[in-house]
Parts: structure tokens; C-alpha cells; sequence
């Protein structure tokens, strides 16, 4: 079991030639529940952002490992990280039902990470 969980009802993929952008939120309200993966330039290009839930929670090359199925996501942080973000060591995504962009942003999320 994760330390956070988060059923995704807002799922977001951008890119474009200055940044890749993929999050995950459980409403517009970032109170709710957010993770987020930034990475300067085109996906796989450069160290990625992770950021959960606040900024202050949050760091370049966190993860430790990424799992990314068709109806889940699983981060693990990375140890020497996990002070930083709050004792949070594992986080997992799900889809909302119904939720668009979860395939683009899983998809686009895969090109900026390789799963480890």
C-alpha cells in the first residue's frame, strides 16, 4: 500500500520546446491531492521535477523507481529524498472513472521516464 494515493480526476500532458509537463489531481483544488513531473526541454532530455501535493514537497531526481500500467502509476522515492517530501516513500495514481487525458498524460509520462 502507498503512503498517498491519488484517484486522478484532472490528468495533464504538455510539452513544448521548453518544458514537459505531466500531473495527476484529484480536483482543481490543490488541497486535494496533486503529483506532478516537469522536466526541462523535450521528454527524457533532462532530470525531472517531482513534486507532491506542494512545492515544498518536491526536488530534481527523486524517484527511485516508476511503475506505469494502463490503470496505475507507482512512484517510489528515492531514500535519501523521503525526509524532504514529507516521509512519503511510495505514491500511487489511479484513474477517475471516466477522467480524459489519463492515456496521453501515462503516455507522455513514459517518454520522460524510462520505468525502472
Amino acid at each position: 500500500m502507498a503512503d498517498i494515493e491519488i484517484r486522478a480526476e484532472i490528468c495533464t500532458a504538455e510539452t513544448d520546446a521548453e518544458n514537459t509537463i505531466v500531473g495527476f489531481a484529484v480536483s482543481e483544488d490543490e488541497e486535494d491531492g496533486y503529483i506532478l513531473f516537469q522536466q526541462d526541454g523535450a521528454p527524457g532530455t533532462g532530470p525531472v521535477w517531482l513534486e507532491v501535493s506542494d512545492e515544498i514537497f518536491g526536488a530534481h531526481d527523486a524517484i527511485e523507481a516508476i511503475d506505469i500500467a494502463d490503470g496505475l502509476i507507482r512512484v517510489s522515492i528515492r531514500p535519501g529524498l523521503v525526509a524532504k517530501f514529507g516521509m512519503i516513500r511510495d505514491v500511487e495514481v489511479r484513474p477517475a472513472k471516466g477522467v480524459a487525458g489519463w492515456s496521453e498524460a501515462r503516455a507522455l509520462l513514459r517518454r520522460m521516464l524510462p520505468e525502472t
